[in-house]
Parts: C-alpha cells; sequence; structure tokens
C-alpha cells in the first residue's frame, strides 16, 4: 500500500500516528502495516490505533514491530478486541520487560481483556508503564485483579495511575486491590468511578 511504502522510506521520520476507528485495519492489515513500522524506528513518540478490529494476530505482529521503536512513549489500542488475546497481551508484556522501549502510557479501555489477558499483560505493564488504562474491559473478575495487584504490589512497579472505571468489582475485587496497594511507592491516581462495587 501506498502509506506502508512511505513509512518503510528512508526519509519517513514520523513522531506521531493515529488510525482511529474506521480503518478496519485487522488482522491481515496490522501485519502490512507493522512493516511499516519497522521502518519508522525509533522516532515514532505515539501511536493509536483506536477501533480498527485488531485481534491476537494482529498485536502479535504489531508487538514485533515495536521491538524497534524504543522511542514510543504512547500506545492507544483501545475498543480492539483482545477477549482471546492472552498470547498477544503476553508478548507486549515481554517486549516491556526485555527490550529498550520507553513506553510510559498503554491505553486499553474497552479491549473485552479477561482475567487470562490481564494474567498475561500485568508484570510487563506494572513494571514498565507510567500510566495503565484499562477502563470498560467488564470481563475482568477478582481473578484478573489478583493478578493486577501482585504486580502492583512488586518494587519494581511504575505505575503512577491505573484506571479501573467500568469493571464491576465488588468486595472480593476491592479487597484484592487494597492488598495491592499495601507499600506500593509508585501510584499516585487510581480510578474506579462509576463501579458497582457492592
Amino acid at each position: 500500500s501506498e502509506l506502508r511504502t512511505l513509512l518503510e522510506s528512508e526519509v519517513c521520520k514520523l513522531q506521531v500516528l493515529c488510525l482511529r476507528g474506521f480503518n478496519y485495519i485487522g488482522n491481515e492489515g496490522m501485519g502490512v502495516l507493522s512493516n511499516g513500522l519497522i521502518g519508522i524506528g525509533s522516532s515514532l513518540k505515539y501511536l493509536e490505533l483506536i477501533d480498527n478490529s485488531i485481534g491476537n494476530e494482529g498485536l502479535s505482529s504489531l508487538v514485533d514491530a515495536l521491538q524497534t521503536c524504543t522511542g514510543l512513549e504512547i500506545l492507544d489500542l483501545s475498543h480492539n478486541d483482545f477477549s482471546s488475546a492472552a498470547a498477544g497481551l503476553g508478548s507486549l508484556s515481554t517486549l516491556l520487560q526485555r527490550y529498550e522501549v520507553n513506553l510510559k502510557h498503554l491505553d486499553l479501555r474497552n479491549c473485552s481483556i479477561n482475567d487470562e489477558g490481564l494474567h498475561a499483560l500485568a508484570e510487563g505493564a506494572a513494571n514498565h508503564c507510567e500510566e495503565l488504562d484499562l477502563d470498560g474491559n467488564e470481563s475482568i473478575t477478582s481473578t484478573g485483579l489478583s493478578y493486577l495487584s501482585n504486580a502492583t504490589r512488586s518494587d519494581s512497579c511504575r505505575v503512577e495511575t491505573l484506571w479501573l472505571q467500568c469493571i464491576p468489582i465488588e468486595d472480593d475485587g476491592m479487597e484484592v486491590l487494597g492488598q495491592g496497594l499495601v507499600g506500593n511507592q509508585s501510584l499516585r491516581s487510581l480510578g474506579l468511578e462509576e463501579l458497582d462495587n457492592g
């Protein structure tokens, strides 16, 4: 595609790339776009791929490309479907822990992330990102929150702002979250509005 050709050109030094909604990139398109992202490399600071029908396969392709995007500070993948993307989320977590990346803000609002996906993601995201947005992932239960709680309790946790709005956290979920806050030295803001917490 013309976009891929542009991104892969040596003269392309994009810092911001926004492909928000109605582009319907999908998994196949994400594979093509990822080749272009590799070409951009470390100049990219902000990547927004909101509502583009990206699933596990597309997320895995993206993670492979992000290994070269070491300057990326903000990644917005909200409103994609990661309900069956535990493997892709796990790859993202591994990327954050093993590669020289500078990601500060990870936005995964309304991505249908479930407990398995959060288990795969939690450690890498908590230990690397300063802001983590999980709003609207209604399939997350106290089990998933316990994985997140363990990650935030770690001495290596770097999360300063954590968004958990519109997740049906009940008493047991609040209890495990509270356990994660004990001894946490990084968290400054916790968003829990609009919850039914019993």
